[in-house]
């Protein structure tokens, strides 16, 4: 896994070791964690076949209740060069992520960690799922990536920000 440097955004070439990354790190994960976990999924760009990703693994991580994050092993988890997003200020999600260096700070995967099953559970499921069924649905998105990524090629909030309404968009396809 190559990583992103702070505030970098690039996207690269479908990659197939993204699938077994993700893998490698759900083992340390489950063994750092364990029972606290409920399940752990891929999610993100590199969790969909065919579509240009950043090189960094997006990972969610399902808890019986959020409130259960403040039992993790931090001391453990920095030890597997995992590290809590404390500046990160999402209702209802924690996250930690993993570093490849600290100087400089390379970021190689982000654990989203919500409630099984909850709100943030569902939304990130969905889209990745319907992304996966739908390979047209996966190009407009990729081609949207592509656009944000040469906009704002320092700036991963704005990035992130921009693509929200496309997320919502697909969040709310009705599929009757």
């Amino acid at each position: 896994m190559s990583g992103l440097q702070k505030g970098e955004v690039y996207l690269v070439e479908p990659d197939d070791n993204w699938v077994q990354s993700f893998i490698n790190e759900k083992d340390i994960l489950q063994r750092v964690l364990g029972d606290l976990i409920i399940d752990i999924q891929h999610i993100g760009s590199t969790a969909i076949p065919g579509i240009k990703a950043k090189p960094l693994v997006d990972i969610l991580i399902g808890l019986r209740k959020i409130e259960d994050f403040k039992m993790f092993d931090f001391q453990e988890l920095k030890k597997n060069g995992y590290y809590h997003l404390a500046k990160v200020n999402i209702e209802g999600k924690e996250v930690i992520a993993k570093f490849e260096s600290l100087e400089p700070l390379i970021k190689t995967h982000v654990a989203h960690v919500v409630e099984y099953e909850g709100d943030w559970w569902q939304k990130h499921i969905l889209f990745r799922d319907r992304l996966t069924a739908q390979p047209e649905l996966a190009k407009e998105y990729e081609q949207l990536k592509i656009k944000l990524s040469k906009e704002h090629p320092n700036n991963e909030n704005a990035y992130a920000n921009a693509k929200l309404e496309f997320v919502d968009r697909v969040n709310t396809i009705n599929v009757d």
